[in-house]
């Protein structure tokens, strides 16, 4: 991931003005919050605002109905004093009722005509009139209503000790705005700051705090989760953000709470516009600083770094070192250049002296060969003179013999050094000259009375293991031209040499070699012919020679005499050149 300059200049860059932005990032942060915080505390002063002015109502309720128990009403003056009561109240109530002590209504104040009749409707609200058989229940239920809860309240009228009737009061818990007085605080409730004022009752129904203003805001599932949860938990406050618009939940009376909703005001709208701006600046100049940085790494540093190595590449296939590096590039690099330069030249001159060195070395081995093969052809040369005078036929064929052995090693001597780069015997091509050799000294055509079959393999052995098999072929050969085919008769000698098909781990490579002829067979030569003609030296030779090169011979005497050698051949050893050349591609290698 920092392999590279520009990579590591960019990450350099970041670690040291990550921290500035990072600082600039959270006093932005800060500064937001702060403007959050202003919503919460102005959220919650709502809330108590309004929960203040619902605990007044409620206990201005309370007063005014023990006022009228403990006072002297009557049936009589009970529709005057409850609508004295409605109107101290801005007509709130739905409905007012005196009933006798076992519960049923004397007097009934039914609601304001200026009210919606929808306003205290409720199914939870019990009858008016009872049969007398229950009495009203003491105390103040919270009841369900179609546009909001509704609060009903059972006063009971004493008279020393006992009960001559009950005042029973029902009224919303909100109020309607339509029955408050001009200046009212209560119409100020959420005007300022756009706020929404809903009452949430235990089942989870959200009613708004004023009946005649019915509209419901559409709440986030987010929201509707949250409040679930506190009912769930039955928490008497909670308070949350969520999608720009702050919650504050409070519980108002009874199992009635208070949710005020509060929008997000054009400050605060303005200061996460802020925060959002000064944040996507420092990220913005970060971006700049980045790109500009990594354009000038990329200028000045990436792009000689990459002249410098394409250069370095160039020289290695054979080109001139040349990076063309200008001076505006840093001081660093051109005295790195400078470096690479002389080094190049160095390597050059010891590359040059070194091939020119594997070259000289070359041609003296080829020179070296070249001389043993002319040496061993005259040594031929005069073995095959000296047997001319010999009268005696078989020391002339003894000097022979040895002369076709010498003439091997000369024609082995011509093959020994390939032009693929490995001193190696290419097997082919030697086998078919060093035959034709052999047929020639015994005055014979390959493809006349005695035909030549040949099968080789393209394989390179090595020169230590060259000379043996050339001698083994050419004992097997002579043997087969001078004994195997007797009173002119015909026949063929066959020559093969090819790789084993799956061979054992431990002999990898492994090639079979198989030579002989179709003769009369060794047991018949030893009949006819002296008996160290056959078995003497030329066995013992190619016993021998198959024991250099660690072969496993086989003599087959079925159909004439056969031998079969199977034998790893040794890893031909490379040229002086090669050698040079494979020093020089190490040092290539070990450079990139």
């Amino acid at each position: 991931m920092l392999d590279t300059v520009s990579a590591r200049v960019m990450a350099l860059i970041v670690a040291t003005t990550l921290p500035l932005a990072t600082i600039a990032g959270l006093l932005a942060w800060h500064n937001y919050q702060e403007n959050v915080g202003n919503a919460l505390s102005r959220t919650e002063k709502d809330a108590q605002t309004a929960l203040s002015e619902l605990s007044s109502d409620m206990d201005q309720t309370h007063t005014a109905l023990d006022m009228l128990a403990e006072g002297n009403i009557s049936p009589d003056n009970a529709l005057r004093e409850f609508a004295l009561v409605q109107t101290i109240s801005q007509h709130h109530y739905c409905s007012l009722v005196l009933t006798d002590a076992d519960g049923r209504p004397v007097v009934v104040l039914p609601p304001p005509s200026s009210q919606d009749p929808t306003i205290c409707t409720s199914s939870e609200l019990l009858p008016i009139l009872y049969d007398g058989a229950h009495r009203p229940n003491i105390g103040v239920d919270v009841l369900k209503g179609k546009r909001g809860p509704l609060i009903r309240f059972v006063v009971p009228l004493m008279n020393q000790g006992a009960i001559t009737g009950y005042i029973i009061a029902v009224r919303t818990l909100g109020w309607q705005k339509s029955h408050l007085p001009m200046g009212d605080g209560r119409l100020l409730l959420g005007v300022n700051d756009n706020a929404r004022h809903l009452l949430l009752m235990g089942d989870e129904a959200i009613f708004s705090l004023f009946p005649d203003h019915p509209g419901i805001p559409e709440l986030p599932d987010a929201v509707h989760d949250r409040l679930k949860a506190d009912f769930t938990r039955h928490a008497l406050h909670d308070a949350f953000t969520i999608k720009g618009t702050t919650y504050v939940l409070q519980n108002a009376y009874g199992p009635v709470s208070l949710l005020v909703a509060t929008e997000r005001t054009h400050e605060e709208s303005r200061a996460l516009n802020i925060f959002l701006i000064r944040v996507g600046l420092i990220a913005g100049l970060l971006a700049l600083e980045l790109i500009a940085v990594a354009l000038a790494a990329r200028t000045f540093l990436v792009e000689p770094l990459e002249r410098l190595a394409l250069a370095v590449a160039e020289w290695r296939r054979g080109a001139p070192f040349d990076p063309r590096i200008n001076r505006s590039i840093p001081l660093e690099i051109r005295h790195l250049e400078r470096a690479f330069l002389r080094a190049t030249r160095r390597l050059t001159r010891h590359e040059q002296e070194l091939e020119k060195s594997a070259h000289h070395q070359d041609m003296l081995i080829r020179e070296i060969h070249h001389r043993v093969k002319n040496n061993l052809q005259v040594i031929a040369s005069l073995l095959n003179l000296q047997a001319s005078r010999i009268r005696s036929h078989e020391a002339r064929e003894e000097f022979r013999l040895v002369r076709d052995r010498v003439r091997a090693l000369a024609t082995l001597h011509r093959y020994l050094y390939s032009e693929n780069g490995l001193s190696a015997l290419d097997v082919q091509s030697f086998l078919e000259e060093l035959c034709s050799i052999l047929f020639s000294a015994h005055n014979m055509n390959t493809q006349t009375r005695i035909r030549l079959k040949l099968d080789i393999e393209h394989v390179l052995i090595s020169p230590d293991q060259a000379v043996p098999v050339a001698l083994i072929v050419t004992e097997v050969v002579s043997n087969a031209l001078r004994y195997a085919f007797p009173e002119n008769r015909s026949g063929a000698i066959s020559i093969s040499l090819r790789r084993v098909p799956n061979p054992p781990p431990e002999k990898e490579g492994l090639v079979e070699l198989e030579l002989g002829d179709n003769g009369i067979g060794l047991d018949a030569a030893r009949a006819s012919e002296s008996r160290t003609r056959r078995e003497g030296i030329g066995i013992q030779l190619i016993r021998g020679f198959a024991r250099q090169i660690n072969a496993d011979l086989l003599i087959n005497n079925d159909g004439g005499t056969w031998y079969n050698l199977k034998f790893v051949p040794a890893d031909p050893v490379p040229t002086a050149v090669a050698i040079a050349q494979q020093a020089i591609n190490r040092d290539d290698s070990s450079i990139s």
